[in-house]
């Protein structure tokens, strides 16, 4: 299924989505506005001339009563300066009243007089009264007032939207204006130049984004420098064994190398290191692709413990170094992959076997806390300094040659590809548990491993 793109920018469809609204808005308001005020008007006028005709109807009342008769009414009505607001219609249906009108003395139609009020005197005669305002020149007045408020109406409405569409643009180019700045700088960041940031002029929403699109961008920074780094330490540890194996190689082939077992045991260790290398990158490529093949089952950590220092004990031994073990009697079962954890722990232990000067002391601890098993493993070296310890678990980190100890035998054959501490953290955070390093307070570095109980 395909999806169209909109051929308009966000800025575009903003805009015309500000002015419909405003155009809608005023439409709306103009519509409802005129129509209050014609209902308004209207009402007002039949409750003036209702007024009125009361009025009238009571002076005309009384002027039959005084006089017995409306002889002279006509006369009295065309002595006032003001036109009266009405047409007076006699019994015959005749106009009386004003006698200036188109229509006076004749008959009005069955219609307008319906508009009027019947006063019916005490000899039974029936006389009307119009209102004025069935006139053409009354209508013609309220067509006129209306007119106006409509025009009105419609200024006030433009100078709104005016107004509206000023401050809507205003308001729009601020909203978009760091909407683009962020647009150039993702373009120059896809472009290769991570260390382009967005500047930070605010604290509401556009803000925030700003502050996480710079962290994305510090992030991607710093991921693409490691990665450099990385490739960079790989080319060098790749190099250094490769290179010792080929000028050995060379040296027997042109004979400049006597081939002996010595030499031969040198190359052999060697392939091993890059053996090593190459395991352990593909171990790690593993882990950050979250395929690290893990297969659980309830384990013993007392027999995985025994069975590492049986193994490495005759190593420790020939580095001139004591392995020890405390594991706390009745430890819980452990839901891990036997063969991952076991990795993890010599890898901790060839790190302190390196570190280790002669005579010193390694020791493995195992320990309920707080429902998880914790196991240390600690040396009597020279520890690891402070601006060490957030890099401990990198790639290809090297600490301060301070913490290696003398390059025997035994540490040879344990040597290092810089790797194995970065990959006992992923092993152990792929079972779900916590690693961390620390120095002992009477010296010597302590790696503790956390892991859930089953």
């Amino acid at each position: 299924m395909t999806r169209t793109r909109s051929v308009f920018s966000l800025q575009t469809r903003l805009f015309v989505s500000i002015v419909g609204i405003i155009v809608l808005s005023s439409v709306i308001a103009y519509v409802f506005i005129n129509y209050s005020v014609g209902e308004a008007f209207s009402t007002f006028t039949v409750r003036s001339f209702t007024m009125q005709d009361n009025m009238l109807t009571d002076v005309l009342v009384e002027y039959y009563n005084r006089t017995g008769s409306f002889e002279g009414v006509v006369d009295l009505f065309e002595m006032t300066e003001i036109r009266l607001p009405l047409l007076l219609v006699d019994p015959d249906e005749n106009v009386v009243y004003p006698t200036d009108w188109d229509k006076s003395g004749h008959r009005l139609t069955e219609e307008e007089l319906s508009r009027g009020r019947g006063l019916v005197l005490p000899t039974g005669e029936r006389w009307t009264l119009v209102p004025y305002r069935v006139n053409p020149e009354q209508a013609e007045l309220e067509r006129v007032f209306l007119v106006r408020v409509q025009r009105s109406l419609w200024a006030a409405g433009i100078a709104a939207a005016a107004g509206a569409l000023l401050i809507s643009f205003l308001l729009h180019r601020q909203v978009t204006r760091p909407l683009r700045r962020l647009g150039s700088a993702s373009l120059r960041i896809a472009a290769g130049k991570l260390s382009e940031r967005v500047e930070i002029k605010s604290s509401d929403e556009f803000g925030r984004l700003a502050d996480s699109f710079n962290e994305m961008a510090e992030s991607l920074e710093a991921s693409e420098q490691a990665k450099k780094r990385m490739i960079a330490d790989i080319a060098h540890e790749l190099r250094t064994p490769i290179t010792a194996v080929r000028s050995a190689l060379e040296g027997l082939r042109d004979g400049l190398i006597e081939p002996s077992g010595e030499t031969f045991t040198s190359l052999h260790h060697r392939i091993l290191l890059l053996t090593r290398l190459v395991g352990d990158l593909h171990q790690l490529a593993l882990a950050d692709a979250g395929r690290l093949s893990i297969h659980r089952t309830p384990t013993s950590l007392q027999e995985i413990i025994d069975g590492i220092v049986e193994t490495i004990g005759v190593q420790a031994e020939d580095a001139g170094l004591h392995l020890l073990s405390d594991v706390e009697p009745d430890l819980p079962a452990i839901d891990v992959d036997s063969h991952r954890i076991e990795q993890v722990l010599l890898n901790l232990l060839a790190n302190a076997i390196r570190h280790t000067p002669e005579t010193g002391t390694i020791r493995i601890e195992a320990r309920v806390r707080e429902g998880e098993v914790e196991v240390s493993v600690c040396d009597t070296g020279p520890g690891i300094a402070p601006e060490d310890l957030p890099h401990i678990f990198d790639r290809f980190y090297r600490a301060d040659e301070a913490r290696s100890g003398p390059a025997g035998d035994a540490r040879e054959e344990l040597g290092s590809t810089g790797l194995g501490l970065p990959i006992a953290k992923a092993l152990v955070e792929a079972h779900g548990g916590r690693i961390r390093a620390g120095n002992r307070p009477e010296g010597g570095a302590c790696f503790h491993v956390a892991l859930p109980v089953t």
